[in-house]
């Protein structure tokens, strides 16, 4: 294939079938706004080259990144920027994905499995002597989007977030002091969770985040989260999602309350968590519990006492993770918003019910996180192909 494409017609056929919908999709796309006639299997054949040979480079950064002794590991590339302030956020997501030899499939399981994604942030922030902030945002006590946030966080609802809009996401965290973000690079895979923090680091040191003067890892509740978090980031300051720790305050307040009551006391408990008072929320959620009683192995799940009860050991685990007065000092980002946006993008190219991956999953998962990133890495990667190629060649020849 490499006979029959010129470098800027691979690019277009690669960019077609990462970020079109389908690879019948990009293969029409292409035919009408380039000219190519390409069926959909060979673009998905030609984009899953590519992509293979970006998960090659991308694996061998990670190598390398892991070669170097521990000190050169916490430096900064020669010529590479450093940002006033580094963020990594991670997440998960889901896609189909039908593979007779998967271990983790059996005759009754569906086809749903996760995918982990990264964001690494750039940004620039003030630092503030006082609270740049105090009062909760307007955007935190309205019922509608409070009601609708709920349901969309897992353990809550059903297994994924994906209606909300992403404009309105981003709007969220508007308040004075929010640090503005920069430039954004993408991970994802759909490796296990100790691979995916090697790509995650490596990644950063790249970045050369590790000459930032403030560094934040945001995430939600999630264990795994903070497993990649402390073996790899715990130099970061670590950042519970506010809106995570919201949305388990509200379903609390409300549980076993007609609405009005029960938004009474999550507007209280809502601004206690906004002022960093996450034991005067623990301790009411205390009393609440005693009133309705401690729920047993048979309680289902939707009951109050199990609401509370689960928001409760939330904000027990989480709690020197939500320190957000000072974290709004710093001028860190309190929302894990952008990976969670993210994830919405890479779902409009990975998931749907009709969408099954297998062996591709990989290559097209880095293909699509590689056009969403800001950073120059794509570009890099089609300027120095042509070099490997040769190179690639001329070792066959000697062998042969």
């Amino acid at each position: 294939m490499d006979y029959d494409y010129s470098p800027t017609v691979w690019k277009k056929v690669v960019y077609a079938g990462a970020q079109m919908a389908s690879f019948p999709q990009g293969a029409r796309d292409l035919k009408e706004l380039a000219e190519l006639d390409i069926s959909p299997e060979r673009l998905r054949r030609a984009t899953e080259r590519i992509g293979d040979e970006r998960v090659a480079e991308r694996d061998a950064q990670v190598a390398a990144y892991e070669a170097l002794p521990i000190p050169a590991q916490h430096t900064v590339p020669a010529d590479q920027p450093t940002p006033v302030v580094a963020c990594v956020q991670m997440d998960g997501g889901r896609l189909q994905y039908f593979d007779r030899a998967d271990p983790q499939r059996n005759e009754d399981d569906t086809f749903w499995r996760e995918m982990k994604v990264g964001c690494l942030w750039s940004m620039t922030s003030q630092v503030s002597a006082e609270d740049p902030c105090p009062q909760l945002p307007a955007s935190f006590v309205d019922p509608e989007r409070m009601q609708r946030m709920v349901r969309e966080i897992k353990g809550f609802s059903g297994p994924d977030a994906s209606t909300e809009d992403e404009a309105e996401e981003d709007r969220v965290d508007e308040r004075p002091g929010r640090p503005e973000p920069l430039a954004r690079s993408v991970v994802a895979t759909r490796h296990e969770v100790e691979r995916f923090g090697k790509l995650l680091v490596s990644e950063a040191y790249q970045r050369g985040f590790a000459g930032a003067s403030r560094k934040a890892f945001v995430a939600d509740g999630s264990e795994s989260n903070w497993g990649v978090w402390r073996r790899h980031f715990s130099h970061y300051v670590p950042i519970l999602d506010f809106i995570h720790a919201l949305t388990y305050v509200y379903a609390a307040a409300v549980a076993g309350r007609v609405l009005k009551e029960g938004w009474q006391a999550y507007r209280q408990w809502a601004q206690w968590i906004w002022s960093g008072q996450v034991n005067r929320v623990i301790a009411a959620l205390e009393l609440r519990q005693q009133a309705l009683g401690e729920p047993t192995k048979d309680t289902p799940k939707t009951a109050p006492s199990a609401i509370v009860a689960k928001s409760l050991g939330y904000l027990r685990n989480q709690r020197s993770r939500m320190d957000y007065p000072e974290y709004r000092k710093q001028g860190l980002p309190i929302t894990s918003t952008y990976v969670e946006s993210t994830v919405k993008q890479i779902n409009r190219r990975m998931k749907g019910t009709e969408k099954f991956w297998s062996h591709g999953v990989e290559p097209m998962l880095t293909l699509v996180a590689d056009h969403l990133s800001d950073t120059p890495t794509l570009a890099r990667f089609w300027r120095n192909r042509p070099q490997r190629l040769t190179g690639s060649r001329r070792h066959q020849s000697t062998a042969a």
